[in-house]
Order: C-alpha cells, then sequence, then structure tokens
C-alpha cells in the first residue's frame, strides 16, 4: 500500500459512490488507528499531481480526459516532451511511478523546475503547471518547483488547541501585518514569527490568516488564489508557512487559515482548460461551463457536481489541516457556493445542492482527522443549518461569521446623537446568536469593513483617536468579549487604527505606543474572556440573560457558565454620555460583587476624562439584588463573583460596622467590592 495517497484517495477500483464512501470512510479509521498506535507513518500527502517521494523517486498523477498524451518534463529530462510518459488509467487520470535515479532525485530535492506537457485532441502540445504544486517560481504561468512535503522537522508535538469556548481569534494579513513603513516588498512569514511576542502579549490565542495560497503577483488580500496548495512565493514559500505555524503553537497560539473555493484565480490561473477542452468560451473540466460559472469576482466557479472537482478541493482542505498543522479554517463565501445568480447580497440565487455536497464531505473529512478542527463558514446570510450537524441535515460547520452582529453593534455606535442609540439593536446583537454560543464569530471590525472604513474613523472622521472615538470604539470591543459567540479582532484594532486596510498598506506600528491604553484596554478584556484569573468562567459560557433601558441608553448582560462564584458575569453599558449617578442596577444574585473591569478607568484614557476619578466609585442598596452603581458617560463596568468565604466575611465586617453605626439602612463604599446580602439592622 502507498499510505501517501490514505486515507483520503479516491480509489477508482470501487463502483458507485456511496460504496466508495463506505470503503474509504473504513479505511480512513483503520489507518488513523495504526498512526495513533505508531504501527504506520503519519499521513502526509493530500493531493495529486507530482509528488517525490521520501526515498527516492517520485509519483505523478494528473486528471486530463481530453489529452490524448501526458507526461512530466523538467530539468532532468532536459524538458523534453514524452521523455517521462504517464499512462492512462481509462477514466480520465493519468499515472506514473518515477523510479529512483540520483540525479533526478537530487534536482527534486532541491526544488526543480516542471511542467505538465500534454498533447491534445488536433495535435497540439499544451504545457501547464501543476494544479496541485506546493511551490510555485512566482512568475505569471510560470514553472512549478518539486517540493517534499514530509522533510520539514516540525517541534510541536506536544502542542494542544485551546478550547473553543476560550479562543480569541486575531485576523491578520501576512503581506501589511509585519511590514515595516517604507519596505517596498511583501511581509513574509517569517517576518511575523518577530510580531507573535505582540499577540502573546495581548493574549491572543488563535490567528486566522488571510489566504496564503499562490495568487499572482506580489501584493494582494489573498482572494485571488491560483496555486490552493501552494504558499505564496512572496510570503515565503511552504517551509515560511511551517515555520509560522510552528512558531505559533510554540507560543501557545492556534492557526486558522482562510480558503476560498466559491472560485478560483482568474489570473495565473493553471487549472483554466487545463487539458485544452471547454464549452461556451468558459474554463473547461475543473469550472461550469454554463450561467453557473457566473461570480462577482470571475467566471471561475469550480464544478462542484464533478468527483475530480470535489476531490481536488477536499484534499485541499485536509492539506492546510494536516500537512500544514492548521487548527482550523475559515472558508470564504460559503453562500456563493451552495448559491449561485442572483445579487451580491445573494437576493435572487439558486440553491446549488453540488455546493452543498461539497461542502459537507469538507467538514466531514475535517473532523475525521486525528484532532479536532475549527471550521468556520463565512456565508452572511444568518442560515442556522450551516452549524447543523451532518446527521440532523446541517452542513457541519462549527461556527460561522455573524454579520448581523457588527451591523447592529456599528449602527448603534454611528449615530451623531445619543437619543437616536437604539437598545434593542445591542440587545438583538447579543441575542441572536445564529444557534447560540459558539455557533457564530462575532467581531466589529474584519478585513472587508476595514477596508471601507474602519470604526475609530467611521466614529470621528476629522479625529479618529478622540476621547469620543476611543470610547464608543471600547464599547465596541467590551460588546466582542462579553458576548455570547467566539471573539475576533482584525489587525491593528487593539491600537486604535483608523487607516483603511490595504494590501499595500503596512499596519502602522507606532500606534502600540502612542495607543497604549487602548492596548492595555484590549489586554484586560481579553483576559476576561479567556478567564485567565479564574474569575469570570462566565464568559466562556452559554447562558445569557439581557435587559435594555431604552430612556437611559443601559444595556445589562448576564453571562454564566455553570453559575455561582468565579463563574457570574455581569456587565453594564452605558450607551450615552451623560453619567448616571446613583443608577439603580438589578444584579442576577446575592453575593460579593467585584469590579473587575470599567472602561471609565484612568489607565484606558489617555485624554483628560473629569468622570475618570470617579469610576471606582460605588453605591449599594438596602434590598436584595440592587444596588446604585456610579455609571460614566459612555462606560462598561464588568463584575465578576466572588467566593461565598469572601461574603461571610463581608458580611461579619458590615454586621460590626452597623452595630456602631446609628441607621446603617444603607451603605457607600468607595471601594469597588459590591455586598448584596439581603441584610437589614
Amino acid at each position: 500500500l502507498e499510505f501517501h495517497t490514505l486515507p483520503h484517495c479516491t480509489c477508482t477500483c470501487l463502483s458507485g459512490p456511496s460504496l466508495l464512501r463506505v470503503a474509504m470512510g473504513l479505511l480512513a479509521r483503520v489507518v488513523k488507528l495504526l498512526v495513533s498506535l505508531q504501527l504506520l507513518p503519519r499521513c502526509y500527502a493530500f493531493g495529486d499531481g507530482l509528488r517525490p517521494l521520501p526515498d527516492g523517486g517520485a509519483t505523478v498523477k494528473v486528471y486530463a480526459p481530453h489529452a490524448v498524451a501526458v507526461s512530466i518534463t523538467g530539468a532532468w529530462n532536459f524538458w523534453k516532451p514524452g521523455q517521462d510518459p504517464l499512462v492512462s488509467q481509462g477514466d480520465g487520470w493519468w499515472h506514473l511511478n518515477m523510479s529512483k535515479d540520483y540525479y533526478r532525485d537530487l534536482l527534486m530535492k532541491h526544488g526543480t523546475a516542471y511542467k505538465v506537457e500534454m498533447v491534445l485532441e488536433d495535435g497540439r502540445e499544451w504545457w501547464r503547471s501543476d494544479p496541485w504544486s506546493r511551490k510555485q517560481d512566482g512568475e505569471t504561468m510560470g514553472n512549478s518547483l518539486a517540493y517534499h512535503d514530509e522533510e520539514f522537522q516540525w517541534s510541536d508535538s506536544s502542542w494542544k488547541m485551546p478550547s473553543w469556548n476560550e479562543l480569541v481569534i486575531y485576523e491578520l494579513h501576512v503581506g501589511t501585518f509585519c511590514r515595516d513603513a517604507g519596505y517596498l516588498l511583501s511581509a513574509t512569514l517569517d517576518m511575523c514569527i518577530y510580531k507573535l511576542d505582540h499577540l502573546v502579549e495581548l493574549g491572543i490565542n488563535a490567528v486566522e490568516l488571510m489566504p496564503v495560497a499562490e495568487f499572482d503577483g506580489t501584493m494582494d488580500w489573498g482572494y485571488t488564489s491560483a496555486y490552493p496548495f501552494a504558499v505564496e512565493h512572496a510570503y515565503g514559500g511552504p517551509d515560511a508557512f511551517k515555520r509560522f505555524v510552528d512558531a505559533c503553537h510554540n507560543r501557545g497560539i492556534a492557526v486558522l487559515l482562510d480558503v476560498v473555493y466559491n472560485h478560483l484565480g482568474p489570473m495565473d490561473l493553471a487549472m483554466w482548460r487545463f487539458d485544452g477542452w471547454y464549452e461556451n468560451d468558459l474554463g473547461g473540466i475543473y469550472f461550469y461551463n454554463d450561467e453557473r460559472a457566473a461570480t462577482p469576482w470571475a467566471h471561475t466557479r469550480p464544478n462542484y457536481g464533478k468527483e475530480h472537482v470535489r476531490k481536488y478541493l477536499v484534499d485541499n482542505a485536509l492539506f492546510w489541516l494536516d500537512t500544514m498543522h492548521c487548527d482550523g479554517l475559515r472558508v470564504d463565501g460559503v453562500s456563493f457556493i451552495r448559491l449561485w445568480g442572483g445579487e451580491l447580497n445573494r437576493s435572487g440565487a439558486t440553491f446549488n445542492p453540488e455546493g452543498e455536497e461539497m461542502l459537507r464531505e469538507i467538514t466531514r473529512a475535517g473532523h475525521e482527522l486525528d484532532r479536532k478542527k475549527l471550521i468556520i463558514a463565512e456565508d452572511l446570510q444568518s442560515n442556522t443549518t450551516l452549524t447543523e450537524p451532518l446527521e440532523k441535515g446541517g452542513l457541519g460547520f462549527d461556527s460561522q461569521w455573524d454579520s448581523k452582529f457588527h451591523w447592529h453593534v456599528r449602527k448603534v455606535l454611528q449615530q451623531p446623537r445619543d437619543k437616536t442609540r437604539s437598545m434593542a439593536d445591542i440587545e438583538e446583537a447579543i441575542m441572536a446568536g445564529l444557534g447560540g454560543g459558539l455557533r457564530r464569530t462575532i467581531y466589529t471590525e474584519s478585513h472587508d469593513e476595514a477596508s471601507r472604513v474602519r470604526v475609530p474613523m467611521q466614529l470621528s472622521p476629522w479625529a479618529p483617536n478622540s476621547w469620543y472615538a476611543r470610547k464608543l470604539c471600547a464599547l465596541g470591543t467590551a460588546l466582542v468579549m462579553t458576548s455570547p459567540g467566539i471573539p475576533q479582532l482584525f489587525q491593528g484594532q487593539e491600537v486604535l487604527l483608523s487607516e483603511t486596510f490595504s494590501a499595500s498598506l503596512p499596519m502602522k506600528w507606532a500606534a502600540k505606543f502612542q495607543n497604549a491604553a487602548t492596548f492595555k484596554l484590549h489586554q484586560d478584556l481579553i483576559k476576561l474572556r479567556r478567564n485567565v484569573n479564574k474569575v469570570s468562567a462566565g464568559l466562556t459560557g452559554s447562558g445569557v440573560e439581557v435587559s435594555t433601558n431604552e430612556d437611559d441608553k443601559v444595556v445589562t448582560m448576564h453571562r454564566w457558565d455553570k453559575g455561582g462564584p468565579g463563574d457570574d458575569v455581569f456587565v453594564v453599558f452605558n450607551f450615552q454620555i451623560k453619567t448616571l449617578v446613583d443608577y439603580n442596577v438589578s444584579f442576577p444574585e446575592l453575593g460579593v460583587w467585584q469590579l473587575s473591569f470599567s472602561s471609565a478607568w484612568p489607565h484606558y484614557n489617555t485624554a483628560v476624562n473629569s468622570n475618570a476619578e470617579r469610576a471606582e466609585e460605588v453605591t449599594v442598596a438596602g434590598t436584595a439584588k440592587s444596588a446604585k452603581v456610579l455609571l460614566p458617560g459612555y462606560t462598561c463596568l464588568i463584575y465578576t463573583r466572588h467566593a461565598e468565604q469572601r461574603l461571610l466575611a463581608a458580611v461579619d465586617d458590615v454586621a460590626s460596622w452597623a452595630s456602631r453605626t446609628a441607621g446603617g439602612l444603607s451603605l457607600f463604599f468607595t471601594s469597588q467590592v459590591l455586598l448584596f446580602s439581603g441584610w437589614s439592622p
């Protein structure tokens, strides 16, 4: 058996898709068991094309049903067509086992260039790069480069992904995140390694890379992937990617990757009319050749109804998850896979069952790997079936981007007058859920929003660094970190960047020092969200209750996992500039409640704020579960519940004090502790 093709090959010796799926599923489980027992080597190779073998030689497998001859050419055979011919398997696939050869193996070890040469039905010679290439030379329609998947020495064998309910994701673009001002080239993945300590300091435990697959040129968002198995040459190629992932894992950071399957290219696209055949002036064997080909970006939608296309895309997902050690995927534009036609907002679109079946195959295969992988959909249609389990007819995604969350939050934040801010919108943002809990990923900025206008600029175009912009941005981040869902930041958000995101504009690292207070605010919110200090477990749970006061522009939120001290979290938001003095708040439970965070604290505000000095003042009422608090303008307060022994000690202190004090009907503490005991003298 050739274990480099297992467990997700498509074996043509079995007839019938159902039998094939059952057989491959059983075989996958057997291989997984043997690998876990170290009786078989770890499987590395997903996909076809040219695959150099660890001990010499290579295999070549190409799908070209309309070619009459196929060969592999390179420096080892002086680029002579027909010197290394592939043999037709009779089903469109061509195959070649290349024996060991010292000269050829040496060239392949050092990344020799090669191409696939075909003879078409009309006798023409047809040269193409390898669609499964792991590495390209960077030239438009250039050469593929031989690459050994298994030679990299990983050091992350002890890595374990953080629990999903403790993840805080940081979306970044390799080409700009670590690129210094004045540097004219794209940044590389190796350069990004030096910035990982910034993410560790911030508290991030998962990064989501915008697409890194090879695209035409050197500066791009990455959504024009031409070679889905190859890492962009300008980013450093596949070894640089592996070094980056290895470095992340050794720092406790998971790596999620953005992948694009709703279209390919369109520039520098070797799969376009790969074997010369096409219809309706469209793309040939890998694409729809009718009206379903059209997308907003190009007429290059893959033909999900074809087995070889689904195999190509599923293998690609597994390649990133397994071979490249990624911990999860973010699948771009899922609505353009499961629907075709219609408007950009998907109105009038037509259902595509072939696309949905392909998505199911990706989530099924991804979850069958040794370690569970987090697979996130970007669908933006509020469709809860995406995260329903496969056995219940869903698509099997673990989470999906919640566009309504950022839409509701930003709508409220950008209002020019406080009286027009809708607390119902905030409640909708918190409670919308898309099925609840981790089934949604929430954010106020992503690459899409940041490319149009970033939050500080949207709030205060003439002064994006003003007190006003800082305060409202802090409310937005606090909502992200305290609402149910997987929280996500976009690069620079933690240092209040206001410049529009562009693939050619480096991230301004000076902002970290200019806006150190904002960085500190994000640090502390992330600590609470991840329950680092073991006082805010409720933020990792799914329990949520929300109350709103439209007149006062106040929202309160109770979060819990199992409930009780160290678990319950109570959040209070004030969405108006007016400070609310002695504001009566109903807490969810009796107990000792600590003010663990206030966005009005002085060290979060570099600008002068008259309310900052009073941010820790609280007023305690004698009635059960209620207290009068000081709620500064545009502020978020986060209370955590302390252990019961603290409550008993506090009751003793209060009783002792009350016994020496006349009255004692109300208590005022200038510290940040609230006591709700229901006690009265």
